[in-house]
């Protein structure tokens, strides 16, 4: 089971996902960060802390929509990455496209230093 929590500070959102990213939540995350494209929201955190579970096509999911984000000049900042979720980055070879950090406050931070 997957729940996925959109919260806005400022200019940014954030999005937590709080449980397993399989097939159902494949197109629950792809839905809520299509939201925040659609909202003009082109800087987000996004908090994994809470996942358990990540497939290769949330992987694939996370990817795309940098590119997008990216496209709007925005960003996609990742927090709370577990060492499962690491070594999947690493094995996919997408660890050096993503900026992660500890906390959502050091995400913020960054984006707010950057404008």
């Amino acid at each position: 089971m997957l729940n996925i929590e959109t919260l806005k500070a400022g200019d940014i959102a954030i999005v937590r996902v709080d449980g397993e990213v399989d097939e159902d939540g494949v197109r629950q995350l792809r839905i809520a960060l299509v939201n925040c494209l659609r909202s003009n929201g082109y800087n987000v955190v996004v908090n994994l802390s809470g996942m358990k579970f990540i497939s290769y096509m949330g992987v694939g999911v996370l990817v795309e929509r940098l590119r997008q984000f990216r496209s709007y000049d925005g960003d996609m900042k990742l927090v709370g990455l577990n060492l499962y979720t690491q070594r999947l980055f690493r094995m996919t070879g997408v660890t050096s496209l993503f900026d992660v950090y500890e906390t959502e406050a050091d995400a913020i931070r960054e984006y707010q230093e950057a404008a």
